[in-house]
């Protein structure tokens, strides 16, 4: 297999052309003229894109080794064809999101008793997401609560090209995001501001952040480690606030919000931090594996998330030669 790159060094199938091309066909065309124009584009990506394309097969093959009854069927080029074509639609509902009203969403009863009373005490919390489904629909909390701000801690530049987007479509829209490079203490001490507002701090907890490869510390996920990001458990243990995970995803025709408590608090010494923070991001990792178990083709890690693991278990023939 040829030599693994980072994920951020991977062109996005984001650029803000296309992104704008998308938002105007959706206005033009509507749901389903968009999903028209979306397949012949997610084509023209399956074909040009082999590491998205190795990365899908192979994460598509540990979920049917792990859950057969997860996937209809044996991973392959189709399924990775239907892979592509949610994460396009997963594109415009973010952007639906971000400029319409998302609050058609379903939280069960256990969810909103967990997180109602965070939001009336107006209490700051960590919450630790995922590019799993699309997170963006949470956003129907902050429209029941107007005075709730949620924060969007990001790693790439890619998110600049979202942000621009929906700044041009909807001038309204409060999209707060806080570009991370290094958490050090002027920007700790910004966000312990924000905390103490009682505002919310959304961070990915599924992608190792650039040049930051020694924050990280590996995980059971799908059957194999993989490593997992250690920054959204050091921001809970430097702020000593509440550490939530949020999951929001697609099924049975409606989104899904799905909240747990990952830790009331995260305290541990500075030394082989990596090995004190190994609990935090295992509870994380299972956390997401039960619920992407339940809508495999909505997870959007296009990339060899297991790069540190022996393939030949899961890899085929077909994609272990592919040249980027």
């Amino acid at each position: 297999m040829s030599k693994s790159r980072h994920w951020a060094s991977i062109g996005e199938a984001g650029a803000l052309a296309g992104l704008r091309f998308m938002a105007w066909t959706y206005r033009l065309l509507g749901r389903a003229g968009f999903n028209i124009v979306l397949a012949p584009v997610m084509f023209y990506f399956l074909l040009r894109r082999p590491i998205a394309r190795r990365a899908s097969l192979d994460f598509l093959r540990r979920v049917k080794r792990e859950y057969p009854d997860s996937l209809r069927g044996e991973p392959g080029l189709w399924m990775t064809f239907r892979h592509f074509l949610a994460f396009g639609r997963s594109l415009l509902d973010k952007y639906i999101a971000w400029t319409g009203e998302p609050t058609q969403i379903d939280v069960r009863q256990q969810e909103a008793d967990l997180i109602w009373p965070v939001i009336e005490a107006r209490q700051g919390i960590v919450v630790v997401g995922s590019h799993f489904g699309c997170l963006e629909y949470s956003r129907g909390i902050s429209l029941r609560h107007p005075d709730l701000t949620i924060n969007v801690l990001v790693y790439d530049r890619h998110a600049a090209n979202f942000a621009k987007l929906l700044g041009d479509a909807a001038a309204k829209t409060r999209l707060n995001l806080i570009q991370v490079t290094d958490l050090d203490l002027d920007l700790a001490l910004r966000l312990k501001e924000r905390l103490d507002n009682g505002e919310w701090l959304l961070i990915a907890g599924d992608r190792v952040p650039v040049g930051l490869s020694d924050n990280v510390c590996p995980a059971e996920f799908f059957g194999d480690e993989a490593n997992f990001p250690i920054g959204p458990y050091v921001l809970g243990n430097l702020l000593r606030c509440p550490v939530y995970v949020m999951h929001c995803f697609f099924e049975s025709g409606m989104y899904r919000l799905r909240v747990e408590l990952l830790a009331e608090e995260i305290a541990t010494s500075r030394k082989d931090r990596q090995r004190n923070y190994e609990p935090q991001a295992q509870k994380f990792a299972a956390a997401l594996e039960a619920q992407v178990k339940r809508a495999p083709l909505q997870w959007f890690n296009f990339y060899d998330f297991w790069a540190s693991q022996t393939h030949s278990s899961v890899a085929g023939d077909d994609g272990t030669d592919d040249q980027d």
